[in-house]
């Protein structure tokens, strides 16, 4: 028997006991178990399963638009004024599992007359995956990078085998934590090294050696403010004289130019390493 509509939502217990079983733990719950039978009232049990978290993904784009709405599942009318969605961006993975649900789920909410379009999204970039190579010990299996030493296993000393590249992953422990990125470059390195690596619908091949490449980089760049940073704070427009001297143009050329290549390749394409480039 369904809950009636006027005791939505049922909210869950927080005093459960979580057994990392792969059961719900609302079951060893008697308090929320035990209740009664919407329609005969006599003693009845609640179901245990909840929604599946690709439930809850499936349309949260519309709810998006609406997360204050109270009497209802969605506001059509700002439902209507924010969707479709401009962009989707996701990882191959999701062209067979959430971009498949989300379709479904917004043509049974369409049905339902909760929405008004047929897609829920109008553009798609695939991204690719990071890659980094495997890296391991005999006796130790995967190894993360920071449990190798100059070729070696750190906890027994053997020689590490590289495997292949593969995508990042926790079952192989070919992978980078940021935070020890952040820590030794900073936050911008990190970021600058992702976006200049390879389109983004290329797979990208870590390389510790392009890191230290995107951090000499702003390092010139900091330098360079720094050294002019007086010209810069007193900067006004140019006078006339300026202006006609033919270098000045060259650089005012030079400097659109970029700003134009800048801006169709970001805001068409996503290539953010071409736009560094430049």
């Amino acid at each position: 028997m369904p809950v009636p509509e006027n005791n939505l939502p049922v909210v869950l217990p927080k005093d459960v006991i979580i057994t990392g079983m792969g059961q719900s733990p609302l079951a060893g719950c008697p308090e929320f178990v035990n209740t009664s039978c919407p329609v005969c009232g006599k003693p009845a049990k609640r179901e245990t399963d909840t929604m599946d978290t690709f439930v809850e993904s499936s349309w949260y784009f519309a709810r998006y638009a609406c997360p204050d709405f109270a009497q209802g599942p969605l506001d059509s009318d700002r439902v209507r004024y924010w969707m479709p969605v401009d962009q989707y961006i996701g990882g191959i993975e999701h062209a067979v599992l959430h971009l498949l649900y989300a379709r479904f789920f917004t043509k049974v909410l369409r049905d339902l007359g909760l929405v008004a379009v047929d897609e829920p999204f109008v553009n798609l970039l695939t991204q690719g995956m990071v890659c980094k190579e495997t890296q391991r010990c005999e006796t130790h299996g995967w190894l993360y990078p920071e449990d190798v030493d100059n070729g070696s296993c750190r906890q027994c000393g053997k020689p590490v085998a590289v495997g292949r590249t593969e995508k990042m992953s926790k079952s192989t422990r070919n992978v980078v934590d940021p935070e020890q990125l952040i820590q030794k470059y900073g936050a911008d390195t990190a970021r600058l090294f992702c976006l200049f690596a390879s389109p983004p619908e290329k797979d990208l091949e870590w390389s510790d050696q392009g890191v230290d490449g995107a951090y000499r980089f702003l390092a010139r760049v900091w330098r360079l403010i720094a050294e002019y940073r007086e010209e810069l704070r007193n900067a006004g427009a140019l006078p006339e004289a300026e202006i006609a001297d033919a270098a000045v143009r060259e650089v005012r050329r030079k400097t659109h130019q970029t700003i134009k290549k800048v801006t169709e390749d970001i805001s068409e394409r996503f290539h953010f390493n071409t736009a560094i480039s430049a």
